[in-house]
């Protein structure tokens, strides 16, 4: 696993947590960056009178590594960030292989009795060069010393992005991303322009699918994470207030929707109007949920081909290219902040509720393959 852990005993489960910056003047306050910033170092214990009313499993502690800056809503800041969050889980293997072909350099010397002739000016190349090695081993050490001081970043079990949506009080995990079709700018105005590059041999995705999945068992976590919700997120609300909501949010217009995109609404609009910066044309989404209409935690299957997607995938296609396990989950949350930030706090227990979740799936996988088997990755 990421954390060379066995989920028993002392270990450790390692989490990356992501969030988005501002996005354009309408949310100079990301949620998802509010909740993200928020979050505890260490998922806490399960309070007395949580909702669930199952005893969960055992799992060991768990940590929460939030990246330290909320993200910028851009593409370039995207691709170049992804594969640096992911490369602690790879440096074993990249660094395993450079040190094997230079730790055993072969000598060229012969053994011999005779003892060699040595001129003056070998002996003072043989000085510099003695001069040179003791340099360069206190260097050396000096790195040693400092790379101790300087604690190593965990190997990551698995990442939650967390990014906006519409103003609807739902909160969706989505279970796919998409390579292609961001036609959108981002906050910098700039366009992704893939197309370009897909037949470039040094294209970064080149041989990854139009379309990733988590390996996460979104269905199995969408009921734990359920059961830790606050009551009124545990099951459907019926379906008068999300059709209200939808009225709503058709009758506003192109607004545009976070992160994700255009704005996500409940049903499925196409056409009329367009966004406001003229971007193109309005999708709202809701007939790619899974679930009854007035659940408020639900699963999603449409990301919406903008930085939320753009993200996921990239994070998915990471993994993809490295053949490790897709241990990646994306979390759309309402755009607005809510009454006094009530969503803000809302959200900080909701995502702590997907944590364990995802851990407690984490620790039910292991077991159920057995001690025996050797995980590939994270």
């Amino acid at each position: 696993m990421g954390s060379n852990n066995s989920y028993g005993g002392e270990e450790e489960i390692n989490v990356l947590i992501t969030g988005f910056g501002p996005f354009k003047q309408e949310y100079p306050h990301n949620p998802s960056w509010e909740i993200a910033s928020r979050l505890p170092a260490v998922l806490p214990p399960l309070r007395a009178k949580q909702p669930s009313t199952v005893k969960p499993p055992y799992i060991p502690r768990v940590n929460l590594h939030v990246h330290p800056e909320p993200i910028h809503v851009a593409y370039k800041t995207v691709r170049e960030l992804i594969p640096k969050l992911w490369a602690p889980n790879f440096a074993d293997s990249s660094s395993s292989s450079s040190s094997s072909s230079s730790s055993f350099a072969p000598t060229t010397a012969k053994s011999t009795s005779e003892a060699p002739l040595f001129s003056e000016q070998d002996a003072a190349a043989a000085a510099a060069a003695a001069t040179t090695n003791q340099s360069s081993t206190e260097n050396e050490e000096a790195a040693e010393e400092e790379e101790e001081e300087t604690p190593k970043k965990p190997k990551y079990d698995f990442a939650i992005h967390i990014g906006m949506a519409g103003p609807q009080p739902r909160w969706a995990i989505e279970r796919l991303a998409h390579r292609d079709g961001y036609a959108l700018r981002d906050v910098d105005g700039e366009f992704l322009r893939d197309k370009d590059n897909q037949l470039r041999d040094d294209w970064v995705w080149k041989g990854c699918p139009t379309e990733l999945r988590t390996d996460l068992d979104l269905d199995v976590i969408l009921k734990k994470w359920r059961g830790y919700a606050p009551v009124e997120f545990q099951s459907s609300r019926g379906s008068g207030e999300d059709d209200a909501s939808g009225k709503q949010q058709a009758d506003g217009g192109g607004k545009d929707g976070g992160d994700c995109g255009p704005i996500k609404g409940v049903g499925q609009q196409q056409g009329g109007g367009g966004s406001r910066d003229g971007s193109g044309g309005e999708k709202w989404y809701g007939n790619d949920i899974k679930g009854a209409r007035g659940d408020k935690l639900v699963i999603s299957e449409d990301p919406g081909r903008y930085l939320c997607d753009f993200i996921y995938y990239s994070s998915l296609a990471e993994l993809h290219k490295h053949k490790a396990e897709k241990k990646v989950v994306f979390l759309h949350v309402p755009c607005e902040m809510g009454k006094d930030g009530e969503y803000v706090r809302i959200g900080q227990e909701l995502m702590l509720g997907l944590v364990r979740s995802v851990a407690e799936w984490l620790v039910d996988e292991k077991k159920r393959k057995g001690p025996g088997l050797r995980e590939v990755m994270v």
